[in-house]
């Protein structure tokens, strides 16, 4: 527990152990350098005047030209559910995956190549001497 206590600008401290109250000792100042800027502080004090240029930027970009008012209604476009878009890439390629799957497991079971099942005649490859 904390026996010292305030009084007027100087503090007090109760010692525990002989219960004599002294005048508290202020901590003592040492000089210090100023702290050195490394290599590292240079990259770090770029890199946060970079992302406020940015935010900038972008804020902006968003704003309407000087005398010309916002739109009225902000239109909602919904996101795109046919073309080249995320979810269709996500689709083809677990297709995918599960073709490439199939086709293994199902050459592992005939033991035999494509090819060979679609009954095409499949010779031994090219023969490479060493």
């Amino acid at each position: 527990f904390d026996m010292s206590f305030a009084l007027t600008s100087r503090a007090l401290v109760a010692s525990p152990v002989t219960s004599r109250v002294t005048p508290a000792r202020a901590p003592r100042r040492t000089a210090r350098a100023a702290p050195r800027a490394g290599p590292f502080d240079a990259i770090g004090d770029a890199i946060a005047e970079n992302k406020k240029q940015q935010a900038t930027k972008a804020s902006n970009a968003r704003a309407s030209p000087p005398g010309v008012p916002p739109p009225p209604i902000v239109p909602v476009i919904e996101p795109a559910t046919f073309g080249f878009v995320e979810n269709a890439e996500r689709q083809n390629s677990r297709a995918s995956m599960i073709g490439w799957w199939s086709l293994l497991l199902v050459e592992a079971v005939a033991g035999k190549g494509l090819l060979e099942i679609a009954g095409f005649e499949v010779g031994k490859g090219i023969n490479f001497t060493f």
